[in-house]
């Protein structure tokens, strides 16, 4: 089992912020955001010191909750003053970015990095869409054109022109190519049915998040069967799950530490705005009709004592299938600095090393 700490940059506002999304920039502190990047760093050699695989960064937008609104940016940041730790970048969101842009600055971060990258490309959520004025209605369409665009970017040796429906291009011929060959190591983010088909057409690796093993393991045997229909079988390390996890001393203080956090949505929005997004947001697990994911906090599926926690990510195995666990030491971007790095501290010595034969 592989195993990747989610990075978000842990924004600590030195006064309460307003409840909502967009969160109101004027809202915004410089020096708690300098020190916010300038902890992730601090935070990332010991994640490194402690033998984790990976550090993940993601792409979201007008909120302080996740610090990361130009993922590149923060993975190229992070390559140049960690040597040896993989970088994931779990984003960027296809259908609201130029592909081949993306293809082209993907392409130097894997130089930069020296092959110590891995990419996710996904849909993202209904919200995201709303942060450029884009329709959530094509978003499907835009992210399946725009990943074909990016992928034959990097591995179409002569300049090509690209007339689709969503993006238009005379000339296409990406400079510097991918250090890896034929590119870095790429997974289709998402549940639906759609990101499982594309992931196992193209021969890419599936990503899922924060839904219980059951909901999450529908789609991950969904992938599967794709890739059988395709001709080839997935390793385990191109099943990736995104989850959060409550690891403490013993199991009651796990769950006394879990009934504190306050139940609010990872991204709470106004009224007008949520009720708009329900409307439009259409999505599926392996084809399975699902409700917006506009309300209510992300679950927290790793629960428990190091023993506890061992157990669970044997389930997650058995039931996922996944050989990458992409874990927030919950919960995601809360200011409690000390509880994270004990959190860290605690994971890195007391399970890391018992899950490497899982």
């Amino acid at each position: 089992m592989k195993v990747s700490f989610f990075e978000t940059g842990r924004y600590r506002a030195p006064r309460a912020l307003p409840p909502e999304w967009p969160v109101p920039s004027g809202a915004y502190d410089r020096e708690a955001g300098a020190q916010a990047y300038q902890g992730i760093i601090e935070r990332l050699e010991y994640v490194e010191a402690l033998g984790f695989d990976w550090v993940s960064v993601s792409e979201h937008h007008y909120s302080p909750r996740i610090l990361t609104p130009a993922p590149i940016v923060t993975a190229a940041y992070i390559a140049a003053r960690l040597r040896k730790i993989t970088i994931a970048l779990l984003g960027p969101i296809v259908p609201q970015s130029n592909p081949v842009r993306v293809a082209e600055e993907l392409a130097m971060l894997d130089n930069l990095a020296q092959g110590r990258l891995v990419v996710g490309l996904l849909r993202g959520t209904t919200n995201e869409s709303l942060t450029y004025d884009l329709n959530p209605q094509e978003a499907r369409e835009r992210t399946d054109e725009g990943m074909e665009l990016i992928l034959r970017a990097w591995t179409e040796p002569q300049p090509f022109g690209w007339q689709g429906r969503h993006f238009q291009y005379r000339t296409v011929s990406v400079w510097p190519r991918p250090f890896q060959q034929p590119h870095p190591p790429t997974y289709a983010l998402g549940t639906s049915r759609e990101a499982c088909e594309f992931a196992a057409r193209h021969r890419l690796g599936c990503g899922v998040s924060y839904g219980p093993f059951e909901v999450v393991g529908k789609a991950t045997r969904y992938y599967r069967e794709q890739c059988a229909r395709h001709g080839w079988t997935p390793a385990p390390e191109q099943i990736l799950y995104r989850a959060n996890m409550l690891v403490a001393e013993t199991d009651d203080d796990a769950q006394a530490l879990l009934r504190k956090q306050p139940n609010q949505a990872p991204f709470a929005m106004r009224a007008g705005v949520r009720d708009a997004i329900m409307t439009l947001d259409s999505r599926n697990i392996a084809g399975e009709a699902r409700a917006p994911v506009v309300s209510g906090a992300l679950p927290t599926t790793f629960i428990g004592s190091p023993d506890t926690i061992v157990e669970q990510v044997r389930r997650c195995r058995n039931v996922v299938g996944a050989g990458v666990l992409d874990l927030s030491l919950h919960p995601p971007g809360s200011g409690d600095l000390d509880a994270l790095m004990r959190s860290l501290d605690l994971f890195g010595k007391s399970v890391l090393p018992r899950i490497r034969d899982i």
